[in-house]
């Protein structure tokens, strides 16, 4: 415990850091090794467990921790949390698929966490169960990342506890503009029943 103790000492815990930060004032490899630092779904940004969590091999804050990651990784209000995952904030879509959906500038891509627990168990070690652990508390099993528009971020507000949203009416714009490229089965119906949804409440 001394070993973390020290390491969180030098840069806190509960939060986000880049691997060339920690290199900076610590030994990466051995943070890395020792599981300090829990590899997230970006390169080179690393999550400090709490003690806590470390203790438990979870994350606590699940929304805190998709949120801050997302800060991190594309930056303050250049994202927002969009079609399933907003649709169920604003109660038009109750199913709960294990799905996250944001919109961003970049590049799409799709991050499909359950592939990476499964192929974390079938190495057996120590660090690849606990890891595995990680993953596994975080509850979502696959995160859709959209390319949008500047002028799609015009919609963002700022929930307290979820960060940034898109407004309903941003929502079936987007369906409108992803439906076509996604492939997932599940996804495609739920996007039907959120177009239902909201024209039979217009």
């Amino acid at each position: 415990m001394t070993g973390y103790q020290d390491f969180v000492n030098i840069f806190g815990c509960g939060k986000f850091i880049r691997s060339k930060d920690i290199a900076q004032k610590y030994s990466f490899q051995k943070a890395l090794v020792s599981l300090y630092v829990i590899p997230t779904l970006f390169r080179g940004i690393y999550y400090i467990p709490t003690y806590r969590e470390r203790k438990g091999h979870f994350i606590e804050d699940k929304q805190e921790f998709f949120t801050s990651l997302f800060d991190m990784r594309y930056g303050r209000n250049k994202w927002y949390w969009g079609l399933s995952t907003a649709a169920r904030y604003h109660g038009i879509e109750w199913s709960a698929t294990k799905i996250l959906e944001i919109v961003i500038l970049e590049k799409s891509k799709t991050i499909n966490i359950s592939d990476k627990i499964f192929s974390l168990k079938k190495k057996k070690s120590y660090r690849s169960a606990t890891l595995a652990k990680y993953y596994n508390s975080l509850v979502v099993n696959i995160i859709f990342i959209h390319k949008g528009r500047k002028q799609s971020l015009l919609s963002i507000k700022i929930d307290d506890a979820m960060g940034p949203v898109c407004t309903k009416e941003q929502i079936q714009k987007d369906i409108k503009k992803f439906s076509s490229k996604i492939r997932h089965p599940i996804l495609k119906k739920i996007y039907t029943r959120i177009n239902d949804s909201v024209n039979n409440h217009n």
